[in-house]
Parts: C-alpha cells; sequence; structure tokens
C-alpha cells in the first residue's frame, strides 16, 4: 500500500517511466521541502526500486532560517549533480566503493527524478547515525578506495569544490560568526586546502547516514552524491569520522582511523593511479587534517554554533590547525 503523501511522486513516476511501480513507502524527506526519497516496486519484475524525486515547492523554508535564492540555486544545482554521477561517473566504481547502479531518470526544468537500485535487496539493509571504531573502518575503506580510483579526476559535470561547507558557498554563515581567530583565518585555511597537490573525487557528505551496511558492519555502500566535487580526500574522512565517531573515540582512535584509510587509499592507488606518489599524498593529506576540521568547524560555527559537533575533538583539531597556521 502506498504512502499517500507519497502519491503525486508515484503518479509522475508511473506517467514519465512508462513502467508500474507500487507500495510506495517513504525513506526520507529532502531537506527544506524538495521532495522525497521512496522506495516502490515494479509491478513487472516484483523488484524493490530507490527513487530520489526532487519536485521543489513554490516556498521552501530552511529548518535553520537559512534559505535564501543562492540556497535554492545551490540544491538545485546538488541535484543536477547527483543524476549526473549516478548517469557517468558510478559505472567506474566496484565493489570496493559500492554505489546504487542507476536504473533511470528524467529532469523536467527544476523538476528531477533518479531511479536506483535498492541497497538494502542486495545486501546493504542497515543504516544508523554512528558507529564504533571497528565498524567505521569499513567505511573508511570505502572512503580510500573512492578516492584512488579517481585520484587526479577533472570532471567540469560536477562541483568545482567538492562539499557543501567550503567557504566560497557559505559566505553568509562567515558572516555571520562572531569575531575569533578562526573567522580570521577562514580564508587562510580555505585557502590551504584548495591549493591541495593531491585532488581526487570527493563523495562530498560522507557523514555515516548516508552509508548502507550489511548486517555484520563490515561492509558498506554510499548513497547521496549531491555535493561530488574535486578536492582533498581527508576532508571527507574528518567529516566522515565527526558524523560517526563518539567524542572519546575521535580524540583517542585518529591514528587508527587514518592508518586504515591510508592502507586503502594506497591499495586503490596502486591498481587504479599507480603513477601516483602514495607516500606523498598521504604526508600531505596527513598534514591537512587539522585544516579540513577547523574549515568544516569555520561552518558549523556560523550555520549552528550550538551543534553537537563542536565537540572537544573539532575544538582540539581546531586549535592545532590555528596554531600551525600563526607557526
Amino acid at each position: 500500500m502506498t504512502d499517500p503523501s507519497l502519491s503525486p511522486y508515484l503518479s509522475w513516476l508511473n506517467t514519465v517511466s512508462g513502467t508500474q511501480y507500487t507500495n510506495a513507502i517513504l525513506i526520507q524527506s529532502l531537506w527544506s521541502g524538495y521532495g522525497a526519497c521512496f522506495r516502490t516496486v515494479n509491478k513487472n519484475t516484483g523488484k524493490p526500486v530507490v527513487v530520489k524525486c526532487i519536485r521543489p515547492a513554490n516556498s521552501t523554508t530552511h529548518p535553520r532560517g537559512w534559505q535564501s535564492d543562492h540556497s535554492h540555486q545551490r540544491k538545485l544545482r546538488s541535484f543536477e549533480v547527483e543524476h549526473y554521477f549516478y548517469q557517468e561517473l558510478a559505472p567506474l566504481t566496484g565493489s570496493a566503493c559500492k554505489v546504487p547502479d542507476y536504473l533511470g531518470g528524467i529532469a523536467e526544468g527544476d523538476n528531477r527524478m533518479i531511479i536506483m537500485e535498492d541497497l538494502s535487496a542486495c545486501g546493504f539493509p542497515l543504516t544508523t547515525h554512528s558507529l564504533t571504531l571497528s565498524q567505521a573502518k569499513c567505511v573508511l575503506r570505502w572512503l580510500g578506495e573512492f578516492h584512488g580510483r579517481f585520484m587526479h579526476c577533472s570532471d567540469e559535470k560536477v562541483w568545482k569544490e567538492g562539499t557543501y561547507w567550503h567557504l566560497g558557498t557559505r559566505q553568509n554563515e562567515w558572516a555571520a560568526m562572531p569575531d575569533s581567530p578562526l573567522k580570521s583565518a577562514a580564508v587562510q585555511i580555505d585557502v590551504a586546502l584548495k591549493n591541495a597537490r593531491f585532488s581526487t573525487l570527493l563523495h562530498g557528505d560522507a557523514k555515516v547516514a548516508n552509508f548502507c551496511f550489511n548486517e555484520q558492519f563490515d561492509d558498506c555502500a554510499a548513497v547521496d552524491f549531491q555535493y561530488c566535487g574535486h578536492g582533498a580526500g581527508i576532508k571527507d574522512v574528518v567529516y566522515f569520522m565527526g558524523s560517526a565517531l563518539s567524542d572519546e573515540d575521535q580524540r583517542n582512535g585518529k591514528e587508527t582511523c587514518l592508518r586504515h584509510y591510508f592502507s586503502a587509499l594506497k591499495g586503490s592507488l596502486a591498481k587504479h593511479c599507480p603513477q601516483t606518489d602514495a607516500e606523498a599524498a598521504e604526508a600531505e593529506w596527513r598534514g591537512l587534517y587539522d585544516l579540513a576540521n577547523a574549515d568544516f568547524h569555520r561552518f558549523l560555527a556560523g550555520w549552528s554554533p550550538e551543534h553537537v559537533k563542536i565537540n572537544r575533538a573539532l575544538q582540539d583539531s581546531t586549535d592545532n590547525a590555528l596554531a600551525g597556521l600563526q607557526n
């Protein structure tokens, strides 16, 4: 039975796809009322699929009051980037950095639909909002494999700079920050990250909620590539760690996490980009660890200064970054 709130989306899907789908169940509403992600069943094959349907309302309201035409256009661009990723770049991944197979889609003005493989039906039924250090290893391995596979990628159809919080698109949030050493250093931090010698394709929103896991939590697949773009891979890593691990595990498990990630990165580079100096890439990205954390802290400090992610681990890393800049 279809969730009544999904009836307009399901009707559009059936009309444009030429296939009949039924039993639509909401997975989640999209941020700021831009649509819905839902699971539905192909009546011809009996197989479930996941559909991401973008139909912006005439007036959308940002949960934290940041709605503007600039943010609206950024969101529309993000859906365009995600659609492109699933169509053109996802086939270049593999089982070591699994993403849903693209099954079809359509774009009509600002409205967009992406039909994807249902990860829960192919061995990844679980999602979570936190992980242990041991469980986090599969995501760090995924990130290392993905970043190695796309090292030195140059693609103008994804974001020139991956992630959603970088300074170039968050000037309003920067202006909202109280005066502080972090605010004063924002441009210097941004430039250091942009000028990284080693650049790859970032997931761009690699929080734990955007990964699906097997029953044992030793393998995973990723979704939600709206902010996929270029940058230093360590930006995905610090963002993931901050989203998945406790404050204590972030502080005490940092080296374990980085060692596991860089091991996977080096293995992926050996297979897909052997001309890359893997040791130099590790050295550079390790050196950017605190700066990447400080960069995300800068965004949170302006966007939501009481956010739970501003914890001791993030503050300590930011302090290290600022001290390093002074030196």
